[in-house]
């Protein structure tokens, strides 16, 4: 146990639900890809891209939505219509699972990740392949960080960082990473059973760590559910969410949990600002977390397809996309 965590504190907080109006179904069930179907309780508006492939991640400009498939697929939304983009790298349909952006237009830079060693960049209005041979055998997963030049890819074989010019492995371990969220100086990356991996600390924060090339591995006290998505703002403010309901916040100093009231996996979380958290799951579910007051409301989704991944650019357009070509489109009101 590192120093991190010795001042641990897992306040359980069942905050006070506020439903908007629950729809209709079960609310506990396995994990489908199938679409609901129209529910008048629904808050978000529904965008889909009719399709047998998921869409895994996502890259929004406030007007713009781009997303990866697990098919290999890159696809861009304009608020009316859906497009292709082509990706003529690829032989196969190869599992693409993350996607981080930045600028629009004439500006916008994309790196999407995927199995197999797949790192592929959006500039001059196309795809283009970066073979690396250390990325052969690369399972990633997903990809987080500053700008195009300083990114954090993670997954089944660890870390990678694009920092020196080149894809290089970060760790040497090869821990298994499900997601990361990396600001350009300290990243934090989770994984199965409550583990965690934290780059650019302090080692004097850490009693007695596990340290693998500059990062820390962890677990966190009293955790040991599988942990799928990470988010921050700032070093103060990480949030984590994984299997049956799991929701973790980071305020720079202890780790507390919120009790959602429910117990399917939470597969993305994505935080616009210190005191609030939107996150997303199996069966549809999507939630807004008010961490001041611990106030959790429920946001109906209208649909029972698996949600893998939120993002936006302010609460009044924030974007859920998942299984079966899914894209919602939500703007908090108060």
């Amino acid at each position: 146990m590192t120093k991190l965590l010795l001042p641990l504190v897992l306040s359980l907080t069942l905050g006070c639900v506020k439903k908007i109006e629950e729809g209709g179904g079960t609310l506990y069930k396995d994990d489908t890809g199938n679409a609901g179907g129209g529910d008048s309780s629904a808050v978000w508006d529904d965008n889909r891209k009719a399709m047998s492939g998921n869409f895994s991640s996502a890259y929004t400009t406030g007007t713009d939505l781009y997303v990866v498939t697990t098919e290999g697929q890159s696809w861009h939304y304009d608020g009316d219509l859906w497009s292709p983009h082509a990706i003529a790298t690829f032989e196969d349909e190869t599992q693409l699972t993350g996607l981080w952006g930045s600028g629009s237009g004439a500006t916008l830079r994309m790196v999407a990740v995927g199995h197999d060693g797949t790192i592929i960049e959006w500039s001059g209005g196309e795809w283009k392949d970066k073979p690396e041979d250390v990325l052969e055998s690369a399972a990633f997963e997903a990809i987080d960080g500053q700008d195009a030049a300083n990114l954090i890819a993670v997954g089944g074989a660890g870390a990678f960082s694009n920092k020196g010019g080149a894809w290089e492995p970060m760790t040497t371990s090869k821990p298994k990473f499900n997601d990361v969220w990396y600001n350009g100086t300290t990243a934090l990356a989770v994984g199965d059973e409550g583990g965690l991996g934290w780059y650019g600390r302090d080692p004097a924060d850490f009693v007695d760590p596990e340290e693998d090339n500059g990062w820390f591995l962890e677990e966190i006290e009293d955790v040991d559910k599988h942990l799928y998505g990470v988010d921050g703002t700032e070093f103060n403010n990480i949030w984590v969410v994984g299997q049956e309901g799991t929701v973790l916040r980071w305020d720079g100093v202890i780790w507390r949990s919120f009790d959602l009231g429910t117990k399917v996996n939470l597969w993305s979380v994505w935080t616009p600002s210190r005191d609030v958290a939107y996150v997303v799951g199996t069966n549809g579910e999507a939630y807004r977390i008010q961490s001041s007051d611990g106030e959790v409301t429920r946001l109906p989704t209208g649909i029972s397809n698996v949600l893998y991944f939120v993002t936006g650019t302010t609460e009044a357009n924030v974007w859920a996309t998942g299984a079966r070509g899914v894209a919602l489109s939500y703007g908090w009101s108060g």
